[in-house]
């Protein structure tokens, strides 16, 4: 069972979701949500988009390569990650991320705002953010329950698996650093900023964000691309109508943040 206070904000979440769903069906205007933000500048062909575009292949064939050894039996169990690889994985990918946004920085200074990374209208960026995550809520809600069925021991998170092996305060902070700040500040600047960001300059807005969220859904593996699919398809029609790196990341950190607060309440149930 789920903690009594966790029920009670899930459901002012569910009710504050379908409310801005109601909204969305009654209007049938995205703009009457996510207004359109018409200070825009698409990405053209450069080096900090070539690096995103090699680490979103690898980490595609990765992903290949661990589904097609799960079909065929042929993948050895997930091992659970030690604190101290979560620390070294969290360094690298913020150094790495720091360093994307310094060089997109230096090529695109005129237009760094444009490309998302916003100073101003910090209240508005933070409810474009909270309403990204309320619209998400639902869709990946029904689809996680739709593909309980596939899920096992197996094919849990290896920080899961960690949280389960060592459910002590530093896996759990170390958990939550990487899952709910590092992670979503790295995956929107590659697969949101970067990479949607240039192919709107190839593809109609549509296919743009269809392409992106494709992709992450992908690399996540199955069955967890399934829920998350409808979750990257909000996170990029925020961004294209928004333009703003922080409201994206704020989505995606509550999303993050809400399953990892689900997990510890299952663990502290199972204990």
């Amino acid at each position: 069972m789920i903690p009594s206070a966790l029920q009670l904000l899930l459901l002012l979440l569910t009710l504050l979701s379908i409310r801005y769903w109601l909204q969305l069906l009654t209007t049938r205007q995205l703009t009457s949500v996510f207004p359109l933000n018409p200070h825009r500048y698409q990405l053209e062909f450069s080096f900090p988009v070539l690096l995103a575009m090699l680490w979103i292949a690898i980490q595609f064939a990765s992903s290949l390569e661990r589904e097609w050894g799960e079909w065929h039996q042929t993948l050895a169990p997930s091992q659970p990650v030690t604190v101290e690889q979560i620390m070294q994985s969290s360094l690298i990918t913020f150094c790495f991320g720091t360093i994307l946004i310094l060089m997109l920085a230096l090529a695109h200074f005129d237009a760094i705002q444009k490309l998302g990374f916003r100073l101003n209208e910090i209240r508005q960026q933070l409810r474009d953010g909270a309403v990204g995550f309320l619209l998400a809520l639902l869709p990946v809600t029904a689809l996680l329950l739709l593909t309980y069925p596939f899920r096992s021991e197996e094919s849990l998170h290896p920080f899961f698996l960690l949280l389960k092996a060592e459910p002590h305060f530093s896996t759990i902070s170390w958990i939550f650093i990487s899952a709910v700040f590092v992670a979503p500040l790295f995956e929107e600047l590659i697969y949101r900023v970067l990479f949607q960001g240039w192919l709107e300059r190839l593809l109609p807005p549509y296919a743009a964000i269809l392409v992106s969220s494709l992709v992450f859904s992908i690399v996540h593996g199955f069955p967890d691309c399934i829920p998350l699919f409808p979750l990257a398809l909000i996170l990029g029609t925020l961004f294209y109508y928004r333009r703003s790196y922080f409201s994206i990341v704020l989505t995606h950190a509550l999303f993050n943040a809400v399953n990892l607060a689900h997990a510890l309440a299952n663990q502290q149930n199972s204990a």
